[in-house]
């Protein structure tokens, strides 16, 4: 079926967010660099998804805006430092889309992003709620803090 053969309303589509990093993707990638995490691009392994965490290595599709490569990457670099240890086995899917998620929303609203309703939607996506974010509050500081004093340190 193509959808011109559909009827009703288009579906809403998610937000992205907007805007110009700047600089702060290269700082962004030197952070992974000091960490020792490896970042390649894979569009055809990705599918649908933006990006993915391995374990010490991001996989990013090339095909984004700089806005939402940026919140992509800050997502996935939370992914690694708060979900590739122990911590890991102890968290939902939720929480841990939710975490990283809260995060890049923290670190791209930080250097003047427009992220609009983009990380609700998407933490939306995965059943994440308020006491979710709640519960979590203490990890996406962590990891907010720690991505945010590195471009601070190193960028503008």
């Amino acid at each position: 079926m193509d959808v011109s053969q559909t009827d009703g309303e288009p579906l809403p589509e998610f937000a992205e967010v907007a805007g110009d990093p700047g600089a702060y993707v290269a700082l962004l990638k030197s952070f992974l660099v000091s960490r020792n995490i490896e970042l390649s691009y894979a569009n055809a392994e990705l599918g649908t998804a933006h990006g993915a965490s391995l374990k010490g290595r991001i996989l990013l599709r090339d095909d984004l805006s700089a806005a939402v490569t940026f919140s992509v990457l800050v997502h996935e670099v939370a992914h690694e430092l708060l979900h590739s240890g122990d911590r890991r086995a102890a968290t939902s899917k939720t929480v841990r889309e939710t975490e990283a998620e809260a995060v890049a929303f923290v670190v791209s609203h930080a250097i003047g992003l427009d992220t609009g309703t983009a990380a609700s939607d998407y933490i939306q996506l995965y059943a994440g709620d308020k006491e979710t974010l709640l519960a979590s509050l203490g990890a996406i500081q962590h990891a907010a803090t720690e991505i945010l004093t590195a471009l601070h340190t190193e960028g503008p």
